[in-house]
């Protein structure tokens, strides 16, 4: 999963959460009123006692036993979804459900993954908060309520791209979006999510501003998690903040204006349809190639790249600046 010098990337649909949002607080809860939930049933890892819980769209094994927890998780779950389809309109969802595994401890996530996962394992332990999509399913582990219920909202976009995508959505902005579910609030028993925010990306990409520490767009769009893994956590956190950013320069900026074009992306990546536009060739279905970003981008913001990063750039400087230290006091 390092950076690999050559036109094709063979590269799973492996996405890592890095660096969960500061802002969450850990052990923040508010139990939603009802259950997703519909059944559950023994599971075990490790000689270690666990369960399945069954809801309408997931499976999640969990060695967590806290049911307080488990019941607002099926409804973090089943709500992000929710959010998900409203990003991607008239998108069916699968009838077989998306499996996740949560577990209680590091050690029994570590394990799971080093049984897993092959090669990849030694990347995927270099995360030390967060969690990781392969292929259609994810997995996470416990690090505070709030912490957790953040991660599986990032993890679970990614393996509902996984799933009912045809061709792959750039990593970058697939990372971008995923960032935008992190922001979950409880102004009701239920959660919800505003994607128009995530102050802890819009901190961190006004630290990378003012350091003169960004990545370029024509370098950063064609860059995926596995690039980043090994570097400085300051480094690692600016990759996405600028991904979360252009996310919502394609949702919010200059009123809503790139909004259609994101949504016409999103559709025709998902049916197919977008390969058209990005000459893509004919490659193992989990591969990517960086070099069909450009012309993605283009076609959709129908600009060049330069002038997408023009706008970028101005949208970005104006969120960041209203990332001051004292946005956050309280």
């Amino acid at each position: 999963m390092m950076r690999m010098m050559v036109p094709v990337i063979r590269f799973s649909r492996v996405l890592l959460l890095m660096l969960l949002v500061a802002g969450c607080a850990e052990n923040t809860r508010q139990p939603a009123v009802g259950s997703h939930s519909l059944s559950s049933e023994t599971w075990a890892f490790a000689g270690e006692p666990g369960r399945t819980i069954h809801t309408e769209h997931y499976l999640i094994h969990t060695t967590i036993s806290d049911e307080e927890f488990l019941q607002t998780l099926t409804n973090v779950m089943e709500g992000a979804l929710t959010e998900y389809q409203h990003l991607t309109p008239g998108l069916p969802v699968s009838d077989r459900p998306m499996e996740c595994y949560i577990f209680s401890r590091r050690a029994q996530w570590a394990q799971f993954t080093r049984d897993h996962t092959g090669a990849d394992a030694a990347v995927y332990l270099q995360i030390n908060r967060g969690g990781y999509t392969v292929h259609d399913w994810f997995v996470a582990y416990l690090i505070g309520d709030a912490g957790t219920y953040a991660v599986a909202s990032h993890e679970g976009w990614h393996q509902y791209v996984a799933r009912h995508f045809k061709s792959r959505l750039p990593p970058f902005l697939e990372e971008g979006i995923a960032t935008m579910f992190e922001n979950i609030s409880w102004y009701t028993t239920r959660p919800q999510w505003n994607l128009d925010s995530n102050p802890s990306r819009a901190d961190k990409l006004r630290q990378a501003i003012e350091n003169h520490n960004l990545w370029p767009l024509e370098q950063l769009c064609t860059m995926h998690a596995g690039d980043v893994v090994t570097l400085s956590g300051e480094r690692i956190e600016t990759f996405y903040a600028q991904n979360w950013a252009f996310a919502q320069f394609m949702l919010n900026a200059e009123g809503g204006r790139y909004k259609p074009a994101m949504q016409r992306m999103l559709a025709e990546l998902a049916s197919g349809e977008a390969d058209a536009f990005t000459g893509r060739r004919k490659v193992p279905a989990d591969s990517w190639d960086p070099r069909t970003v450009k012309p993605l981008l283009e076609h959709y913001f129908d600009m060049t790249l330069p002038q997408i990063d023009q706008a970028y750039q101005a949208y970005i400087h104006h969120i960041a600046s209203r990332a001051r230290p004292s946005h956050f006091s309280s």
